[in-house]
């Protein structure tokens, strides 16, 4: 029985290699986390993603892009958000479109907080 423990002690090596890369996954994750969203409010029922692509494309690059529907109707509720990766194009962006009229409507676009008014 020996010889067959000894045998088994190899395998378990590199199952510690799998581990590592494993890990290498994380620096794509934190990147995706890394940029900045922006509060997109008072959208149409129509808008979809693509709209607010080309708002914000212009000013820098964007991350992504997220319009939040009614999963019943799947009409935009109202709001959406746009991740973009450079802070000083994210601040040009909210100063240019926060109060823009798009169709009949008057954006209201700020950087996302986790805050609740009081």
């Amino acid at each position: 029985m020996a010889p067959g423990d000894d045998e088994q002690d190899p395998r378990y090596s590199p199952g510690s290699g799998d581990n590592l890369l494993g890990n290498s996954l994380l620096p794509g994750s934190a990147l995706n986390g890394s940029g900045w969203c922006i509060f997109v409010y008072n959208l149409a029922p129509e808008t979809e993603e693509n709209i607010l692509w080309q708002l914000f494309g212009p000013f820098g690059a964007v991350q992504n892009v997220k319009v939040i529907r009614d999963l019943q109707t799947n009409k935009c509720k109202g709001f959406g958000f746009v991740t973009m990766t450079n802070y000083d194009e994210a601040v040009v962006a909210i100063q240019s479109l926060n109060g823009y009229t798009l169709g009949n409507r008057v954006l209201q676009v700020s950087f996302k907080t986790n805050k609740h008014k009081s």
